[in-house]
């Protein structure tokens, strides 16, 4: 009893007290005649059930681990602006998260995960046993010298001790589950629903404006475009510069608000698709301060991590059979009448050919 947190402890004892076949008043013990209670169980004057504390105490563990993973948080209301900063609307978002117990923890786990698989690890030092064995320049004993082996030793500097880098040998094998991933992204983009904005129209821009884009920005967050790390999500507005020659990819320059906003500082875009495992979308999503996304993108984003219908955290399998449910209702067909279209054709493949030559001619 005594490691049983109070509330626990509490519960049991009252649970042991009415346990079918025991009496609902505690039991007193006899001064008279010896016990195997223990000196706390003596004082209390009763002698609890130890099946029903520990079956008690299983029972609201349980019942707390089920509400934990069962938790869904509440809707919060996203305001809808237009180019101008004018409001024009509300959006519902509520995306699945972590509990509120073990949210903290599971993002840092999951980022820190994410930020080590990134490493290059192509720093490789030559150890001794990479190098060639050498010559003994001189013998133990008699010399005057401490003894040597190789002049390939560490001593002489011409290899690494086992504490340098060593390529791909040092990595160590840390997995990431992709649903924790996604749902570590969502606990996210849910936390930020204080200072997110959905921007009607924002899809509909046509030309890569600077003093546009920074006008915007401050009729949409309040302040200069640059001073806090701002997130946009778009559908299109996407890019990347070349790794060597520093300037924006070819495929870049089919974006608008990529252009526009390219120079900004503290300023990141992305796409829906990029919000996932597969990319940054974790270390963009808790960078942002400001998150800016366009109405299309938040429709994408919340079929993607809705708290009750996210296919980001349903199976391939299942996905496909809700697809293909579908494709039934839509298409519906009756079996009867497909089994006499079947009957139809000839049995032979050399006679289909002319079958279907008679029935185009005759249609």
């Amino acid at each position: 009893m005594a490691f049983l947190p109070q509330a626990v402890r509490a519960h049991a004892i009252w649970d042991a007290w009415h346990w079918p076949g025991l009496s609902t008043s505690p039991q007193p013990v006899s001064s008279t005649r010896p016990t195997q209670s223990g000196p706390r169980l003596h004082r209390d004057g009763f002698v609890p059930c130890v099946g029903a504390l520990c079956l008690s105490a299983l029972a609201i563990s349980a019942r707390a681990r089920l509400t934990t993973r069962r938790a869904i948080p509440t809707q919060k209301r996203i305001p809808v602006v237009n180019l101008g900063g004018q409001k024009i609307g509300e959006e519902e978002l509520q995306f699945r998260t972590f509990s509120r117990e073990t949210a903290n923890y599971c993002v840092h786990q999951a980022h820190t995960i994410y930020k080590y698989q990134q490493l290059p690890f192509t720093i490789f030092r030559k150890r001794r046993s990479d190098m060639k064995k050498g010559k003994k320049l001189w013998k133990n004993k008699g010399v005057g010298k401490a003894r040597m082996g190789s002049i390939y030793s560490p001593l002489w500097g011409k290899s690494a001790t086992n504490k340098n880098r060593h390529g791909l040998d040092d990595r160590r094998k840390k997995f990431l589950p992709r649903l924790f991933h996604s749902k570590a992204i969502s606990t996210v983009l849910q936390s930020k629903w204080r200072c997110m904005k959905i921007v009607e129209g924002l899809e509909d821009i046509t030309e890569p404006r600077y003093y546009e884009l920074t006008d915007m920005v401050r009729a949409w967050t309040g302040m200069e475009a640059g001073i806090k790390q701002t997130l946009m999500i778009t559908r299109s507005g996407y890019g990347e510069e070349h790794k060597y020659w520093c300037i924006p990819t070819r495929a870049s320059f089919r974006s608008p608000l990529y252009m526009a906003g390219r120079l900004i500082p503290n300023f990141s875009l992305r796409r829906p698709r990029d919000m996932d495992p597969d990319s940054d979308g974790l270390h963009q999503a808790l960078l942002g301060r400001r998150v800016i996304i366009s109405r299309e993108a938040f429709f994408d984003l919340k079929a993607k991590f809705d708290a009750h219908d996210g296919w980001a955290f349903q199976s391939p399998k299942k996905i496909l059979i809700a697809q293909m449910q579908k494709l039934v209702q839509e298409y519906p067909y009756d079996r009867q009448a497909e089994f006499e279209a079947a009957r139809e054709v000839p049995k032979k493949l050399a006679q289909r050919e002319f079958w279907a030559k008679e029935m185009r001619e005759s249609s």
